[in-house]
């Protein structure tokens, strides 16, 4: 007589284990969920809604719905055209310069034998520190034509014979904004690749420097290789935040002189809060979200391809 063992596989408790700890990890990120919600997805909305209306805050009784009516204007609005442009100069103008200076300053703040090298990180660390508003103040003043400091230290040093109106000429006022953009910029760079520098093991220089390998040719095979990574999604980071940063222009010359210093964002600030025209600040900030997402988009790809390798 054979036996039938009425036992079964207990596959139901396991499955409902899984999903038990499966749900629990996801609670956790409820709150960061309704975070994110609140403070990027509902405003994205809202200003997507907000392109779609004429809304102009004096004008009440104009508000109606009008569909892509504000874009049909961006398109043929100059001003807008001629601040993507400036916003492009003020981007790869600022970060490369930044980069350079930044890498510069990593490189000599990783020498061992350093004398200062506590205050020269101290004081590099300077710029990062100040708020942006403040900066804007007081290379504002620097600026200064009958006053300022830069007009005359460059007087003094005989590489000019008059004082120049850097922030009210349309020639200077965007190198300005830039050259003030880039001190400020500069310990975000150094602090990031320095950070690299550190983990580089010194054995790798101890042995390029037994096979012979100079001080260019120790920095091009192996400092650089190792930096990679690091570099990309720094420059990736920067290019975003001085994209929409609106701070030192704004402070500085208002994106003036004749929109010569006149970037996106600039552009959409005063579109919202002094023309109080809402509805084309909406779509000035869409058109300005594909444009980050784009890049975003790409410089995925591009981190996806470093890591890789």
């Amino acid at each position: 007589m054979t036996t039938v063992s009425l036992a079964t596989p207990r596959t139901r408790p396991l499955i409902s284990w899984r999903v038990r700890k499966l749900l629990i990890g996801y609670s956790y990120l409820v709150p960061a969920a309704l975070c994110m919600l609140a403070t990027v997805v509902v405003p994205i909305i809202l200003a997507i809604k907000m392109s779609l209306y004429a809304d102009v805050l004096y004008k009440p009784q104009d508000y109606r719905f009008i569909g892509l009516g504000n874009y049909i204007r961006l398109v043929q609005d100059p001003v807008f055209w001629l601040t993507l442009w400036n916003s492009v100069v003020w981007v790869f103008g600022s970060v490369i310069l930044q980069f350079v200076f930044g890498f510069a300053a990593a490189l000599l703040l990783q020498q061992q034998a350093f004398r200062g090298r506590a205050l020269v990180r101290t004081l590099t660390l300077l710029p990062w520190i100040i708020p942006g508003v403040v900066v804007g103040l007081i290379w504002e003043w620097l600026y200064q034509p009958n006053y300022g400091v830069i007009n005359d230290l460059l007087i003094r040093a005989g590489w000019m014979h008059e004082r120049l109106a850097w922030l009210s000429s349309p020639d200077t006022a965007m190198a300005a904004v830039v050259f003030t953009n880039v001190w400020r910029g500069i310990p975000f760079f150094a602090i990031m690749l320095l950070a690299g520098l550190q983990a580089v093991p010194d054995e790798l220089y101890e042995a390029a420097h037994v096979d012979g390998a100079g001080v260019l040719e120790r920095f091009w095979h192996i400092t650089l290789p190792l930096l990679r990574p690091i570099i990309v999604v720094a420059t990736a980071t920067r290019i975003i935040w001085t994209f929409n940063y609106a701070d030192l222009i704004f402070v500085m010359t208002g994106g003036g002189p004749a929109n010569a210093t006149q970037i996106t964002s600039t552009y959409t600030l005063l579109q919202a809060y002094s023309s109080l025209d809402f509805g084309y600040a909406g779509a000035l900030s869409v058109v300005l979200l594909l444009v980050m997402l784009t890049f975003t988009a790409l410089y995925l790809r591009v981190t996806k391809g470093v890591e890789e390798t």
